[in-house]
């Protein structure tokens, strides 16, 4: 994983500058159209130490004066927050200011409410200048408030909900922005599971697994999927009107939520510490709609990425840039090149993932399937890309006890989920002791550990079912399967174990018991088992 890129357009000189405000969002004048817009961004320097949290809190603590607007692209975004500071164009810190946990912040219609940052209320400021100048070159810009009680409030800039709720990786915030929400534009298929609540998706062309959990809630929740698209439409109606496009949307839910944030309390008139002006969200607990997810993405052509395991909604930012130029490109990706990833985003976002299962579904690439004919008295055959005389084609199958490997954890990471499960299953089945080990065993011809299942047929030219495997997009290939062994030390007897994938995504794995052997064999207990 790369280092993230550099920004050198945040930081004009030498000195440390602060990200002040979020503007409008448009295709600047004056400079080429490219493929997805601009946001706005105020930035000032620092008048005070950058590690000096009580000066930073106060209206003096940058030259407002010297305040300047940038262009970065939106796809930029996840990298920015109010009151960062950034230096030598690189991020410096993100300070701590005042970080508040609201317990049981109640989200609903009638306690939040769309406001403009310049807003007045009986001649009142939420965001008084003189305590908080840096929004009044956007006065306009959307925010939400959430209400406390009668006299309190938190005020989200709406920018910031985008990027804390939608920005996951560059690619998905970037289709946000710049096409109506539509499914096909996020994922070509999805299948929920109502018993079980798992929700898999095979995600779009160039979409992160980072973004799975943010696509799922999208894909589940009509409330998430129209504050989404408000994303857009709310930058397109402004702009069909000629006005300045400042993007709003509200909360991707309803309801009850811890919701931890950096920021300063503000005044409202003489009522002291009304409003609390959120710089950085830094956690929701709000559950997302699915008990566990799944899901499949296409392999960049460098590199590729690694399953999630149980809780984990890591994410990155996805961008392309030549390794020889640390700095984010003023242009757009290309779309014949391959694009790197940097991790931003921390999991402590959404406590509700770490205890759900977030897994990929690797694409593999698998050697084709042998072919066995079934006889009527349930003899196997093999008919096709057996043992040959010649040196041409795929060997034959040979279990052999060749080779045992302890499962480490990095062995763990690399084996597909349905072999997860398994060992997951079969540590909750047995008493496991200090002696007990699971090895796994590599069938001699294969060269893996996990290899498919053949295509079994009967005289009629039938195929069996039970042999294969349906994606939830409806394509289909053959069952896999890999041999473990399984040591225990107050038996004699050591336990072999075939472990076979399920029919589907929501199905759990087969255990078979017996010795490794031919492939013909393995089918048979299967069958038989089965």
């Amino acid at each position: 994983m790369d280092r993230l890129p550099g920004l050198p357009q945040l930081t004009p000189d030498d000195r440390y500058w602060r990200i002040d405000w979020f503007g409008e969002c448009a295709y600047p004048g004056g400079v080429q159209r490219f493929a997805q817009p601009s946001i706005q961004v105020s930035i000032s320097p620092l008048r005070v130490a950058p590690d000096d949290n009580d000066a930073l809190l106060g209206p003096g603590a940058t030259d407002v004066h010297l305040q300047r607007e940038v262009w970065p692209p939106v796809a930029v975004l996840p990298l920015l927050s109010i009151g960062d500071i950034w230096h030598a164009g690189q991020h410096f810190v993100s300070p701590d200011y005042q970080v508040e946990r609201f317990r049981k912040l109640r989200v609903a219609p009638e306690t939040t409410t769309f406001v403009k940052s310049g807003l007045a209320i009986d001649e009142r400021f939420l965001l008084p200048l003189s305590q908080h100048p840096w929004h009044r070159s956007h006065t306009q810009s959307y925010c939400v408030t959430v209400s406390l009680d009668d006299q309190r409030r938190v005020l989200i800039p709406c920018m910031e909900l985008i990027r804390f709720y939608f920005g996951s990786s560059s690619n998905f915030l970037q289709r946000l922005f710049t096409a109506p929400l539509s499914a096909e534009h996020f994922y070509s298929a999805k299948r929920f599971n109502p018993e079980n609540r798992h929700l898999h998706l095979v995600l779009a062309s160039r979409l992160s697994g980072a973004s799975a959990a943010d696509i799922g809630r999208i894909a589940e929740s009509s409330l998430a999927w129209r504050s989404a698209a408000g994303i857009f439409s709310s930058c397109q109606k402004a702009s069909a009107q000629r006005h300045p496009a400042y993007p709003y949307t509200g909360f991707p839910f309803e309801g009850t939520t811890d919701l931890v944030a950096s920021g300063v309390w503000l005044p409202f008139g003489e009522i002291e510490d009304a409003t609390f002006l959120v710089y950085r969200l830094r956690s929701c607990s709000h559950p997302f709609p699915f008990a566990s997810l799944s899901y499949e993405a296409a392999d960049r052509k460098k590199g590729s990425e690694k399953g999630s395991g149980a809780g984990n909604s890591g994410s990155h930012v996805v961008r392309e840039r030549s390794p020889a130029n640390p700095n984010a490109a003023e242009g757009d990706a290309g779309t014949s090149k391959s694009q790197r990833r940097g991790g931003f985003r921390s999991k402590r976002q959404f406590p509700d993932l770490f205890r759900k299962q977030i897994w990929r579904e690797k694409i593999e690439a698998m050697p084709k399937a042998d072919v066995f004919l079934r006889k009527s008295n349930g003899e196997l055959i093999q008919v096709a890309y057996g043992e040959s005389d010649t040196s041409e084609g795929p060997g034959g199958f040979d279990a052999q006890e060749i080779d045992h490997t302890p499962i480490t954890d990095d062995i763990k990471e690399v084996l597909p989920h349905f072999v997860r499960t398994a060992l997951a299953m079969i540590r909750t089945d047995l008493a496991n002791g200090p002696d007990t080990q699971v090895l796994l065993i590599s069938p001699s011809s294969k060269g893996d550990y996990v290899f498919s299942l053949p295509f079994v047929v009967d005289e009629e030219g039938e195929i069996d079912e039970r042999l294969i495997y349906r994606r939830p997009d409806g394509s289909t290939r053959q069952r896999r399967a890999c041999f473990l062994k399984v040591y225990l030390a107050a038996s004699i007897n050591d336990k072999y174990l075939i472990i076979v994938e399920g029919t589907g995504v929501f199905e759990k794995p087969a255990f078979v018991p017996g010795i490794p052997g031919p492939i013909a064999e393995v089918v048979t207990l299967l069958l038989r088992n089965e």
